[in-house]
């Protein structure tokens, strides 16, 4: 047994794997150990840049809420100021136009004053021009008949 080859041949295989087996194991562990630290590594990053994904788009949530806010805000007195600047320029408009209503009536009364005087006027001349042209046409006892009837009518009134 020991003068067979093939018997030293076991023993050297086996002494091979004996001797191998520790280094083979420490290098395949070393190695294994090297990529499960980088694939934690690679985790943690991702969960890192999660992490700031995930803050970034809660900061912009909460802007974009804000940002809402002060567009409502803005809307409401934007709306606000409408209402206030429409009314005053219905008051001012109303004002306006009662004014130059005051002020037409107040022109036309003056116009139909005006035009009642005129009409008083001419008529008195009418009138005035019509009585002359009747005295010089009577004679003179027909106009001390008319005198003495009118100064009757006269006293008669008082």
């Amino acid at each position: 047994m020991f003068e067979d080859p093939k018997f030293w041949l076991l023993i050297s295989f086996i002494t091979f794997v004996v001797l191998m087996y520790k280094p083979f194991k420490s290098m395949m562990i070393g190695g294994l150990d090297t990529k499960i630290e980088e694939i934690k590594k690679s985790i943690n990053t991702s969960l890192q840049s999660f992490n700031d994904a995930e803050k970034k788009l809660e900061e912009a949530q909460r802007q974009t809420a804000d940002l809402d806010n002060k567009i409502e805000e803005l809307l409401v007195n934007a709306k606000s100021q409408a209402k206030s600047v429409s009314k005053s320029i219905v008051e001012k408009t109303t004002q306006v136009i009662s004014s130059k209503e005051k002020n037409s009536l107040e022109r036309i009364k003056q116009i139909e004053l005006s035009a009642v005087q005129s009409i008083k006027n001419q008529a008195s001349n009418e009138l005035n021009s019509l009585i002359t042209k009747y005295l010089t046409s009577l004679s003179d006892d027909q106009k001390s008949k008319i005198l003495n009837q009118s100064v009757t009518e006269f006293k008669s009134l008082n």
